[in-house]
């Protein structure tokens, strides 16, 4: 209940903490970071109200004037993130130190290859081998059904409606499996 009520708070007051954000934002030279300053602080409310949640309720409770003690809460939250060097955003998102007198421009940056292997395509590739290599054997319809079933749909035979028992099923889907692998590696019978 506590949560529904500090998101619904959060959600009404956005706005207002947004531009209270950006103007200080903009005050550090941190124009752009705003709204990355605001989200980090709300997470960490957030964190707080499912660790703290009596206190943070006695915030809202609260109130000055007609604002909550929230309000406060956050808006001092928002100017420490910004202006504190020690603060968990600036720690969180801490900028790479650079020399002012390096012209990136001149520099000859090498572009380095991805050494990750696309898994998916790779993946694909092969099912369609798989698949092409399936589609050119002269199978039995019964047989093309009991292989499609097990290995492309990925059914299990337990859940197989024919009259064919478990070990009829496996010994149709081995060799099939078996006339594959042999193509697959050159090795065909016939």
């Amino acid at each position: 209940m506590a949560k529904d009520i500090i998101n619904k708070y959060i959600s009404e007051r956005y706005d207002r903490w947004l531009d209270y954000a950006r103007y200080h934002c903009s005050h550090a030279n941190m124009v752009e970071e705003a709204i990355d300053v605001l989200n980090e602080v709300l997470a960490m409310l957030i964190e707080k109200c499912e660790s703290n949640e009596s206190h943070v309720l006695k915030l809202y409770d609260s109130k000055k004037g007609q604002y909550r003690e929230l309000d406060f809460f956050v808006l001092q939250m928002i100017k420490l993130n910004i202006q504190s060097p020690t603060s968990p955003y600036r720690h969180k998102y801490k900028s790479i130190p650079i020399d002012a007198k390096i012209d990136f421009q001149r520099m000859d940056i090498i572009d380095e290859e991805d050494p990750e292997q696309d898994r998916s395509a790779d993946i694909l590739q092969k099912m369609q081998k798989v698949r092409s290599i399936f589609d050119n054997l002269q199978l039995s319809k019964k047989a093309k059904r009991v292989f499609s079933w097990k290995f492309f749909e990925g059914n299990s035979f337990s859940e197989w409606e024919g009259p064919e028992d478990k070990k009829d099923l496996y010994d149709i889907y081995n060799g099939v499996l078996e006339l594959i692998k042999n193509k697959l590696n050159n090795r065909e019978l016939f």
